[in-house]
């Protein structure tokens, strides 16, 4: 319920910083902008979609390999319909179990957990890097001063321990929320038959937690290709972000890309509960532009076209979750 209310009030709130963003800057301006791309929106739905082909290489990589005969196909429809459902409410709460049920009986429910588990490890740590690379450079080329320098330290300083502890613990093989959980359960839960359904559930965090464990130490080839792809994942969206400025006839350069992709990561992290980051992608991202001087409007022009292109994909991610209950219905 709180969680709910929490995504409510976000869309709320977004809604009206996006009507306020879009007035300052100039709706016929950004719009002349939007319509000038013209052809060039295929290249980038283009370019989008290789980063939702890299996650899903990722995804099918960290499955057990007898469980891969699942197929990528199955998988890519997953991600999309998952996705879709993720951008309009409440993010990875909701996304994560609409992958699984979108898969339905196509692959077991631990092994979809456990590979989606370490599949979204490996993309979080990566993007905490992506962050840093990106809030070290403005920290160090542009001179930021004030609440933007110390909003830079703020997440500079967050990602940083992020990316620690997620090291640390996988290494070291802490069992940190089975531990927790156990301690939690032996003293707090007084009802017997409750406590024994809670241990069952305990038993299942342990065997996914050592399959985590297992997969970063003891499948390094796996590893390997899980981290090429989450850097092409990455590399996918500095990509996108160029073809766009290029489109929209700003003369940038690839590390301006990266500055921008790395500030958006940081954007979809820490908004992770904003309906389609409605509001906050536009104020942030023009505010960004303008420290880089490329303007207000084309960094609002850039989310926007960002938000067109996320919707896109959230119509084809709906169309294939329909698809998957269809085919449920009708086999039951």
């Amino acid at each position: 319920m709180k969680t709910r209310l929490l995504a409510i009030f976000s869309a709320i709130v977004g809604v009206g910083l996006f009507v306020y963003v879009i007035r300052q800057t100039g709706v016929s301006e950004i719009w002349a902008n939007v319509r000038g791309l013209g052809a060039g929106f295929l290249l980038i739905l283009a370019i989008s979609s290789s980063r939702y082909l890299s996650r899903t290489l990722a995804w099918l990589r960290c499955m057990a390999p007898e469980e891969r005969g699942v197929g990528f196909g199955a998988l890519w429809r997953a991600r999309l319909a998952g996705e879709a459902v993720g951008d309009l409410t409440f993010g990875p709460v909701v996304a994560e179990p609409l992958r699984l049920v979108a898969l339905g009986d196509k692959v077991s429910l631990a092994s979809g957990v456990s590979s989606l588990t370490v599949e979204n490890i490996a993309y979080t740590v990566s993007s905490c890097m992506m962050v840093m690379a990106g809030a070290a450079a403005l920290l160090a080329g542009f001179g930021l001063q004030g609440s933007a320098r110390a909003a830079m330290l703020g997440a500079l300083l967050t990602v940083t321990a992020v990316v620690f502890a997620s090291i640390l613990f996988i290494n070291r093989r802490w069992a940190v929320g089975s531990r927790v959980a156990d301690a939690l359960n032996r003293g707090l839960i007084r009802d017997a038959e409750l406590r024994r359904k809670l241990d069952g559930h305990i038993r299942h965090l342990r065997e996914l937690e050592e399959y985590v464990f297992d997969f970063y130490s003891r499948r390094p080839l796996d590893f390997l290709f899980v981290g090429l792809c989450e850097a092409a994942f990455h590399a996918g969206g500095v990509l996108e972000i160029y073809a766009t400025l290029h489109l929209l006839g700003v003369d940038a350069t690839l590390s301006t890309a990266f500055l921008l992709e790395s500030v958006n990561r940081a954007i979809n992290i820490a908004f992770i509960f904003v309906p389609a980051l409605v509001g906050v992608d536009e104020a942030l991202t023009k505010l960004l532009t303008e420290t880089l001087h490329l303007g207000g409007t084309t960094g609002v022009t850039l989310a926007i076209i960002r938000k067109i292109r996320m919707f896109f994909w959230i119509a084809i991610g709906l169309l294939f979750l329909l698809a998957s209950r269809k085919r449920t219905m009708n086999d039951e």
